[in-house]
């Protein structure tokens, strides 16, 4: 084992599955190169290959499986497995972000590399060299998170295995007396359009005179899977507090701008929590759920609801959070100081629970493997 070690990363992201997998991949790949380590991208479709090359900037190869698909990977173990035995590159470590992995499929490439796989859901046993889930564990469940990774050799399990980008290390959100800057982030797509949904909300909001939304930026990031963009540019031109982000490069420093954040529930959550911006958190997916929930339970992201089910009661969740975290009752000082204190605990509570670490963490585990 060198410093000059080989991995791959098998992943993908598009509009069915988002970018979150690409995401904390590069994240993972950087920190690995950073120990020495050579990273590769193996991807099974073009929406894949163009969010890492084109919308994410990865600077490492990538390859697109001609025989792969997202969610069938049983499909290219004929031309994987020969690729990681490929000549002087034979044995490379494999790291695997699917939710669509099967024994069968986990099992054969055991069999020809290291494999180290990263889980959200436990759907089963794993078998693989080194499993990771950077959930948010409380302590008295962390024991039945043990038991159910029994066939991996090693584990690392809790919210210090986050893996977080480079940009969100060692900074945060400064808090300011008064909110006035909200973020509403949905990821690369929007397959409910809930951007629209809550835009049409706060103008209904906006027309009855409802402080404080009169007097707050709205800043709305348009994912580069989103396809109701036209849509959300035409509503700027009616919102004079909207402002809509595309193909954001540094999405840590739009963060620490704003003093709320409105985000579905997966890795931007983390990174909410990495600066401490006060957020109120909603799903759109199952894989989804878990995390907002524990998200909700350790005391440090409120949750307004699943909004393929509950669109409108989820909107009235969040916009009763924006009004406490910026203006609780009323114009006067005491409301304001009140609402100040809201969100400093909320902003100590997300750092508490992410120190930004953890891709160096899982980066070290991989090189010992």
């Amino acid at each position: 084992m060198g410093s000059d070690r080989l991995i791959y990363f098998r992943t993908d992201g598009n509009s069915k599955i988002a970018s979150g997998h690409l995401v904390r991949c590069l994240s993972i790949a950087s920190a690995c190169q950073k120990l020495g380590m050579e990273a590769r991208f193996l991807v099974s479709d073009a929406d894949s290959a163009a969010l890492l090359t084109d919308a994410l900037s990865a600077p490492f190869p990538v390859l697109r499986l001609t025989t792969a698909a997202y969610d069938d990977p049983e499909r290219e173990l004929a031309e994987l497995l020969p690729l990681l035995n490929r000549g002087a590159e034979a044995r490379p470590l494999l790291f695997l972000d699917s939710y669509f992995v099967t024994e069968k499929y986990l099992t054969a490439l055991r069999q020809a590399v290291k494999t180290a796989y990263l889980d959200d859901l436990q759907l089963f046993d794993y078998p693989v060299d080194l499993l990771i889930n950077y959930d948010v564990i409380p302590t008295s469940a962390m024991p039945a998170y043990q038991t159910a990774y029994q066939r991996a050799k090693k584990t690392l399990l809790g919210s210090a295995y986050t893996p977080l980008r480079s940009q969100f290390l060692n900074r945060e959100m400064p808090l300011r007396q008064k909110a006035s800057h909200v973020l509403v982030t949905t990821g690369a797509s929007d397959p409910h359009h809930f951007c629209l949904s809550f835009l049409n909300r706060l103008q209904r909001e906006s027309a009855r005179s409802r402080e404080p939304f009169q007097s707050m930026t709205f800043h709305v990031v348009a994912g580069s899977l989103n396809r109701d963009t036209a849509q959300l540019f035409a509503l700027a031109q009616t919102l004079p507090g909207l402002q809509i982000h595309q193909n954001v490069a540094d999405m840590a420093a739009l963060m620490e701008s704003c003093d709320l954040a409105v985000s579905a529930s997966g890795t931007t959550l983390y990174e909410l929590c990495a600066l401490g911006v006060p957020t109120i958190s909603y799903t759109m997916a199952d894989n989804q759920l878990i995390s907002a929930r524990a998200f909700a339970e350790a005391g440090a992201i409120d949750y307004a609801g699943d909004i393929r089910t509950s669109m409108e009661e989820s909107l009235t969740h969040i916009f009763r959070f924006l009004t406490q975290m910026s203006q609780p009752d009323d114009h006067t000082a005491t409301s304001f100081a009140a609402s100040f204190r809201k969100r400093k605990s909320a902003h100590e509570s997300m750092r508490r629970l992410i120190d930004g670490n953890g891709s160096a963490r899982i980066a070290a585990a991989l090189l010992s493997l």
